[in-house]
C-alpha cells in the first residue's frame, strides 16, 4: 500500500499527515499543489473535500478499484488508530 497526500507545502496538517505516515514506517508520496490551483480545486471537487491534505492510499497496481479515500489530516489520525 501507499498514502497519497495531495498538499500545499507551508500547510500545516499537510506536513503533520506526513510526519505521521513516516513516523508509522508507512510509504507516503506528497503531491505538492503550491502552484496548480485549479488542480487543487479540482481534487476537492472529486474528492469532495473543502481543505488540504487530501490523503488516499492506492494498493501497490494502483488500480481504481484498489483505491481508498482516507480524508483530511484527522480521518488519517483515525485511519491509522484502526
Amino acid at each position: 500500500m501507499i498514502y497519497f497526500v495531495y498538499g500545499i507545502t507551508d500547510c500545516p496538517a499537510c506536513l503533520r499527515a506526513c510526519a505521521d505516515l513516516m513516523e508509522a514506517e508507512l510509504e507516503y508520496v506528497f503531491v505538492e499543489t503550491d502552484f496548480a490551483k485549479s488542480y487543487r480545486t479540482q481534487l476537492k471537487k472529486q474528492h469532495k473535500r473543502s481543505t488540504f491534505p487530501i490523503i488516499v492510499r492506492r494498493n501497490n497496481g494502483g488500480a481504481e478499484t484498489d483505491t481508498l479515500i482516507i480524508g483530511g489530516y484527522t480521518d488519517l489520525e483515525a485511519h491509522l488508530k484502526k
